[in-house]
C-alpha cells in the first residue's frame, strides 16, 4: 500500500481508505452482514489501509481489534452540519464507542461550516482540547462544488472531501489550489454513485443513454430523479476506456488508481460491500 501526507496535519494516510456503511453500491447490494463486515474491515487493515470511515456511526461494526488508542490507523467521523452546542456531545459519543481519545478526521459540510461562526469556534474548540485533530470540509452539492472549485480550500480547513473521478474531472481546478495551499484531499465518488453498479457503468454506452435507463438501472427507482443533477455528471461516462489490452471488463482497480494519478488527492475514501470487492479494488497496482 501507498501512503501520502494528509496536507500539514502530520497523518500520513494510506492512497485508499475504507468508507463508512461499507457498501461500495450500498444501493444496489444492500449492507452486508455483521460478519461480512468484520472481514472487510480486518482484510483492509492486512492490505495496509490504515483509514476507516464511521460515517455517521458505522463503528458499531468495527472489530474490537481495531478499537482502543494505540495502533497506525485513524478514524474519521462524518457528522455533517450539527448545531455548535452538539458536536461535542457527537464526538464524545463515538469516541467512546471506538474507545479512543480523539477523532483524526472530523468530517462537517462546507456549506454549514461557513455559515456558522459558533460551528468553527466549536471545532477549533475540540481541536485544542485534542478531541479532532483534523478538518476536512464536505463538498457534495452543487454550490460547495462550486465553491471549491473557485475559490479552493477555506483556510480553517486541514483538507476536503471532493468528487472526483474518471468521468467527472471538473473538480481539478480546486485540486490544484490544495496541492498549492498545502491541503490534504479525500475523494469520493472514484467509482461514481453507488446506484448504478459497477457492471452497468462500464458496459452502457452512455453517448445514447438517457436519464431513463438510469432510473431503470438504479434500485430507487423513479425515486433517482431527485438526484439526477448530481448523479449524471458522476455516472454518465466512458468508464469502458478503463479496461486494459486483453481485458474483458475494465476493475475498480483501475478507476480508483485514475484518480490517485493526481498528485493533490490523499486518498480515495471508497466502502466495499465484499472482501472479494475491496481486493478488487486496492489491486495489485497499489500494492508493494
Amino acid at each position: 500500500m501507498l501512503y501520502r501526507p494528509f496536507g500539514q496535519t502530520g497523518l500520513e494516510l494510506s492512497v485508499i481508505s475504507l468508507g463508512g456503511l461499507l457498501a461500495h453500491y450500498e444501493g444496489v447490494n444492500g449492507h452486508p452482514d455483521p460478519e461480512v463486515k468484520r472481514a472487510i474491515y480486518l482484510r483492509a487493515k492486512e492490505l495496509g489501509v490504515n483509514v476507516f470511515d464511521m460515517g455517521y456511526g458505522d463503528e458499531v461494526h468495527i472489530p474490537e481489534e481495531l478499537k482502543g488508542n494505540g495502533g497506525d490507523h485513524h478514524f474519521a467521523l462524518k457528522v455533517g452540519a450539527p448545531p455548535a452546542e452538539e458536536l461535542e456531545a457527537t464526538v464524545d459519543s463515538h469516541l467512546a464507542n471506538v474507545r479512543r481519545d480523539r477523532i483524526d478526521i472530523l468530517r462537517v459540510h462546507q456549506d454549514g461550516f461557513v455559515e456558522s461562526d459558533a460551528l468553527k469556534a466549536k471545532v477549533q474548540e475540540l481541536k485544542e482540547k485534542g478531541k479532532v485533530h483534523s478538518l476536512c470540509l464536505i463538498r457534495h452539492y452543487g454550490n460547495a462544488q462550486q465553491d471549491y472549485v473557485d475559490r479552493g480550500p477555506e483556510p480553517e480547513a486541514d483538507a476536503d472531501l471532493v468528487i472526483y473521478n474518471y468521468v467527472c474531472r471538473w473538480q481539478e481546478p480546486g485540486l490544484e489550489k490544495s496541492w498549492a495551499a498545502g491541503k490534504g484531499v479525500l475523494i469520493m465518488k472514484a467509482l461514481g454513485s453507488q446506484w448504478v453498479s459497477w457492471e452497468d457503468k462500464y458496459s452502457t454506452d452512455w453517448s445514447t443513454a438517457t436519464e431513463a435507463d438510469i432510473v431503470e438501472m438504479s434500485p430507487r427507482g423513479e425515486g433517482i430523479r431527485v438526484d439526477m443533477p448530481l448523479l449524471k455528471p458522476i455516472v454518465m461516462g466512458p468508464w469502458s476506456e478503463l479496461a486494459e489490452p486483453g481485458e474483458l471488463r475494465p476493475s475498480t482497480a483501475s478507476a480508483i488508481n485514475w484518480v490517485l494519478e493526481n498528485d493533490a488527492v490523499t486518498s480515495a475514501l471508497v466502502a466495499f460491500a465484499s472482501v472479494e470487492e475491496l481486493e478488487e479494488g486496492v489491486g495489485v497496482k497499489v500494492l508493494v
